[in-house]
């Protein structure tokens, strides 16, 4: 048995007394981070072992621990630092893995980061949907964002606090200055909300001089954007889409990216690039493909 257990996202009182018993009651917790998961389990006494599973670790342990299920009969609890696993967070691989084993998982629900942020923003939405942490770099980051306009849910993001100003300012670069609500330290004893136009939350967000601390969320009102014209013109291929963006200075791996994020399958994007490869090998993309071209898996 796999069970997926939601943990707090700050406030140690929104445990849920399920989670707590299923930590006690598994045989091993994969963790993301044991250090911090480890002060979690002495708080509530709780003394089952730890293992580490994270982002540079999954792939390979994932099909371990799933062994260990089906060769032991171990029941295994999935906790990441904060919040619910497997959502911006650690834990897909093997929750897929257990799954196509023919283990059985479990969801134990709890705090998520994503459904409080909406529930405080005071946007009157039929739904919301959910992106996690947005692309990195400047240029991709714009892409993403303007192609989110016109968007008739609220549209949830989720950033770093060294990031939030960046953040809002590529919102207003990119869809104007629409009405936002950014979170920080949800559940927390200084928790703080900041509900108004990008531009007024991003000269609030400068003037508190403690604003780097925390994690983000973001949620967007985007109903009042023009979606991006696609009717005037035929949509551009992956290759062509990929080849634009090596052009402006992304490595092609890069440009892979950043079509994932924007919501392309990555066995297109990938068969995409080798198209392009194939037919650039020795020209335009030499330069910026140099040491960083597509892996099989990535």
């Amino acid at each position: 048995m796999l069970y997926v257990v939601a943990t707090p996202i700050g406030n140690l009182g929104d445990m849920s007394p399920r989670a707590v018993d299923t930590l006690r009651q598994a045989d091993l917790i994969a963790a993301e981070d044991t250090r911090h998961t480890m002060k979690l389990l002495t708080h509530f006494d709780i003394h089952t072992p730890l293992t580490s599973l994270h982002e540079h670790n999954e792939q390979g342990k994932s099909a371990a621990i799933v062994r260990r299920m089906l060769e032991e009969g171990i029941a295994v609890a999935l906790v990441t630092d904060a919040g619910t696993p497997a959502v911006s967070d650690p834990g897909a691989i093997l929750v897929r893995e257990a799954a196509q084993a023919g283990v059985e998982v479990v969801a134990v629900p709890g705090p998520s980061a994503a459904v409080a942020a909406m529930s405080v923003s005071g946007f009157e939405h039929a739904g919301f949907a959910f992106y996690g942490f947005p692309p990195r770099e400047k240029k991709a980051l714009r892409g993403y964002l303007a192609a989110l306009a016109g968007r008739q849910e609220a549209v949830i993001l989720y950033e770093s606090p060294r990031r939030a100003a960046a953040l809002l300012q590529a919102v207003l670069d990119a869809l104007g200055d629409v009405p936002v609500s950014l979170s920080c330290d949800l559940t927390k004893l200084h928790e703080k909300t900041l509900r108004g136009l990008a531009s007024a939350v991003l000269a609030d967000f400068l003037a508190n001089d403690k604003a780097e601390k925390g994690e983000y969320v973001l949620v967007l009102d985007l109903r009042g954007t023009a979606r991006q014209q696609e009717a005037a013109a035929p949509a551009a291929g992956l290759e062509a889409r990929l080849l634009d963006l090596c052009l402006g200075g992304q490595s092609l791996q890069e440009a892979m990216a950043a079509l994932v994020q924007q919501g392309e399958r990555k066995n297109a994007v990938y068969a995409a690039s080798l198209t392009l490869k194939g037919l650039l090998k020795d020209g335009a993309l030499s330069r910026n493909e140099k040491n960083t071209g597509p892996q099989e898996g990535d």
